[in-house]
């Protein structure tokens, strides 16, 4: 009897570490946070996230997918989100505009609805990393040497503007065949073995595939600056479409480093973009949120005049949005104080 008390004991305890743990996990939502919620034009996830949740990198927890609407994990100007409750635990119950309409009119028959993807909401603001999903590219220094690149102008010039012709090598693609042209801005250094990663670029222009061969013989349709001997070439492949990422944690042990941005600030903030050491190799994607920590090192004392190691301090919250092999950009999400160059990122708490 003492034996069978004695594991009822251990169960119970079990069952309210159990407890305690599902509750500490819970997500706390944000305060003054909304019953319900009807979106509208302008307005993003990571907003609407954090009108509900104190950290809305915690989004996917609390969102139920809605099985009668085509695309669930999107949301459009229009839905309406309310939030509700299930054994003490909220979610968000998500009703699409489209179904909303159709409850209005009594149908006969089983209704369709088209969504169409261009319309829903971005996880972040488009107009903050379109620059990003457009124009810049990294490439990876292991990638460098696959490059196609200029050699000189057909009239053996140098210098090149738009409607020169010159050649090119290392280069595919049949006549007509469109290309980006790029230039090596600077190198991405790891600050952990001082080793080049990779290279952010600048768009110099674009070309037209006239002659192919080794070398090929292409013209340049549109030049932002003028063309040098060197210059890279890329695939002028236009495949954008905004991200409909959500938000979530990256729940794989991480340290990496900031390496740099666009900014040329000596501190980031709040809606900046910097590049981080770790990308898809790293299992980072587009969503993915993590943590940025500010060390400020050993001070010295005002009192004793002693040295003293301060504290390594959260400063902010960055959401990747494109990932290449080592390296990825983020957005700045949230910021307690300045970012800078070489600080690390981390695992969200």
């Amino acid at each position: 009897m003492k034996i069978l008390n004695s594991l009822k004991i251990v169960l119970l305890l079990a069952a309210l570490a159990v407890s305690a743990a599902v509750s500490a996990a819970s997500v706390e939502l944000a305060d003054n946070h909304p019953v319900d919620y009807t979106v509208v034009e302008g307005d993003t996830l990571w907003d609407i996230s954090g009108k509900f949740l104190k950290d809305p990198w915690r989004w996917p927890e609390i969102w139920r997918q809605n099985s009668q609407i085509q695309n669930p994990d999107l949301i459009y100007p229009g839905d309406r989100l309310v939030l509700r409750y299930t054994d003490g635990q909220p979610y968000l119950d998500h009703l699409s505009g489209r179904e909303r309409a159709a409850r209005k009119v009594v149908k006969m028959g089983p209704a369709v609805y088209i969504e169409k993807l261009d319309n829903a909401i971005p996880a972040i603001p488009p107009q903050v990393i379109m620059a990003f999903l457009e124009d810049r590219q990294i490439v990876e220094s292991r990638n460098l040497d696959k490059l196609a690149y200029v050699t000189e102008g057909v009239n053996q010039e140098v210098v090149l503007g738009a409607l020169s012709d010159m050649y090119v090598r290392k280069i595919d693609g049949a006549p007509g065949a469109r290309f980006r042209i790029i230039r090596m801005r600077g190198a991405l250094i790891n600050p952990d073995n001082q080793k080049v990663i990779a290279y952010e670029t600048e768009t110099l222009g674009e070309a037209e595939m006239l002659r192919p061969g080794d070398p090929a013989k292409l013209r340049i349709t549109k030049s932002n600056k003028e063309v040098n001997q060197g210059d890279r070439l890329v695939p002028a492949v236009r495949t954008l479409t905004l991200p409909y990422y959500h938000p979530k944690a990256f729940r794989e042990p991480i340290s990496i480093s900031i390496l740099g941005a666009v900014s040329e600030m000596a501190e980031y903030g709040a809606g900046d973009v910097v590049t981080l050491s770790a990308g898809s190799d790293q299992g980072l994607e587009p969503g993915h949120v993590l943590q940025t920590m500010r060390d400020r090192g050993v001070q010295r004392d005002p009192v004793t005049k002693e040295k003293y190691r301060l504290p390594i301090e959260r400063s902010g919250i960055v959401m990747i949005f494109k990932t290449y092999g080592k390296v990825s950009y983020g957005l700045i999400m949230r910021s307690s104080q300045g970012v800078l160059v070489n600080d690390k990122v981390i695992n969200i708490e």
